[in-house]
């Protein structure tokens, strides 16, 4: 593990700045989390199996399939960025 040197009167505002991120990404991962839901309500699969039947090619190519993934991608990348943050000791 990498460490940084950082200063006294800088650390308030880092810890700040990291806060706000860990709740903004909250915030994003819990709205992506309730389009997900509403995808599987509509079409009845979980986002996992939509997933691989997507990348299998059963799918298609409807618009709407490319606006499910994005949100399953956002949903995780927001959510390993916020484990990240979560890991930081200060």
């Amino acid at each position: 593990m990498q460490q940084i040197q950082i200063s006294e009167e800088a650390l308030p505002i880092l810890k700040a700045g990291i806060g706000f991120q860990k709740r903004l990404l909250s915030m994003k991962a819990e709205n992506y989390l309730t389009r997900l839901k509403g995808f599987e309500k509509k079409f009845s699969m979980e986002s996992d199996k939509f997933l691989k039947n997507f990348e299998d090619g059963i799918l298609g190519d409807d618009a709407e399939w490319y606006d499910w993934l994005f949100v399953y991608e956002a949903y995780n990348k927001a959510i390993q960025k916020k484990r990240i943050l979560d890991g930081l000791s200060l």
